[in-house]
């Protein structure tokens, strides 16, 4: 899945599963912020309390995280987690 930044993820979905795609989404502008805010995956370990392989795996499309990592995510990029959601169901 190609990203703003021009990045290319491994197809998480190879079912196509509409919640997964959204999912993946999520993550995608969720690691589009951290690059935006010059942030590295061990930053966001440390403030989120998840492993760096956890969240690696989850930005490369290997996992697909939970509500609650995602929850910490935004929190640890000081997003709305309502306002991600809302733009991963428009793109």
């Amino acid at each position: 899945m190609p990203s703003k930044t021009g990045s290319s993820l491994p197809d998480g979905n190879p079912s196509g599963d509409p919640d997964v795609a959204v999912v993946l989404k999520i993550v995608t502008l969720l690691r589009e912020t951290r690059l935006q805010k010059g942030l590295t995956l061990r930053d966001l370990k440390d403030v989120m309390g998840i492993s760096y392989a956890h969240l690696s795996r989850a930005e490369r499309g290997l996992s697909h995280p939970g509500l609650v990592v995602l929850l910490r995510w935004c929190r640890a990029l000081d997003l709305s987690f309502e306002e991600i959601i809302r733009e991963a169901l428009r793109q």
